[in-house]
């Protein structure tokens, strides 16, 4: 970044979008760094008349970024491009803003997956570089432009190319961002609850509290997390029984009638992340000679 000018887009303006977007736009008004939020269709129209409503902790703010876009063009080529829509869209936003990315633009990926580089590789095999990360946080959509931190710390953890300007940039700006050595290690933990309890509460149609109480389900979820723990193996990452607990344990830290986004996707009929949080052990699994029966069942009541 050697400009004096620093863009940072933000894809996908919706939960962890607004979340992450926020803070950057507040802090970065007026300044030499921009902050442009891509998005399109009546969250773009809603930020452009009327700002993002962005409320947490009890407050509320209408933030205006210093662009509101969906046009490569005008967006132009970004220093930093955060990542922050479902996991089916990235191969097809990449393709659509492939030119507003060249080779030191620094992707940073917030997707509840373990293999978000092999996906950015499969559409831009040399451009950009690549930190692959999580977040921390519930965040929610309550209207195009109306965003809700529900709760969660927020803590965004990110890994690969390391850019310590970059990393400043952001924790400046207001995001609680930490470079580690070992993020596969961290996204696997975070798939480790992410994956199960996505899939068995929407197999089965229950809340997380309704999940917490049914001993039958909690037996399939704790399986379900073994086959993954089998498979993360494979990849030289040792989940343990106790990040089985830890992760279980989890649940009961979230309200009674949470629901993941997989199942509010699949309520909605909308399209769903199940190709990532579901398929993608099945297939892997099989490569390896795992078996997933637990897996599969699951799978079927979702089909």
């Amino acid at each position: 970044m050697n400009s004096d000018t620093i863009k940072i887009g933000i894809i996908g303006i919706g939960g962890i979008g607004g979340f992450v977007g926020a803070p950057l736009a507040k802090k970065y008004k007026d300044s030499t760094t921009k902050i442009i939020f891509i998005c399109r269709g009546d969250t773009k129209k809603a930020i452009q008349n009327e700002g993002l409503l962005f409320e947490s902790k009890g407050t509320k703010e209408t933030i205006f970024p210093d662009l509101v876009s969906d046009n490569p063009t005008e967006i132009g080529i970004l220093d930093v491009l955060i990542l922050t829509c479902k996991s089916y869209s990235i191969s097809s936003i990449l393709a659509t803003y492939k030119d507003c990315i060249n080779d030191e633009t620094v992707i940073i990926t917030l997707q509840n997956v373990v293999n978000a580089r092999e996906i950015i590789r499969e559409t831009l095999p040399r451009a950009g570089k690549i930190m692959e990360g999580c977040i921390y946080v519930a965040s929610n959509v309550k209207k195009p432009g109306h965003i809700q931190h529900v709760g969660g710390p927020g803590k965004i953890f990110i890994g690969g190319n390391e850019d310590q300007s970059v990393l400043n940039l952001l924790a400046a700006g207001g995001l609680d961002i930490t470079h580690v050595a070992n993020i596969n290690e961290i996204l696997w933990k975070k798939y480790l609850f992410v994956a199960p309890v996505a899939a068995i509460t929407s197999a089965y149609k229950v809340t997380f509290g309704q999940l917490l109480e049914d001993s039958n389900l909690m037996e399939i979820l704790e399986n379900i997390m073994i086959e993954i723990q089998s498979l993360a193996s494979k990849n030289n990452i040792n989940l343990t029984n106790e990040d089985i607990k830890t992760s279980k344990e989890l649940l009961a830290k979230f309200p009674f009638e949470s629901k993941s986004s997989l199942q509010l996707d699949f309520e909605n009929q909308n399209q769903t992340e199940k190709p990532f949080l579901v398929d993608y052990v099945i297939e892997k699994a099989a490569q390896y000679g795992i078996e997933t029966p637990f897996y599969n069942r699951i799978n079927s009541l979702l089909l």
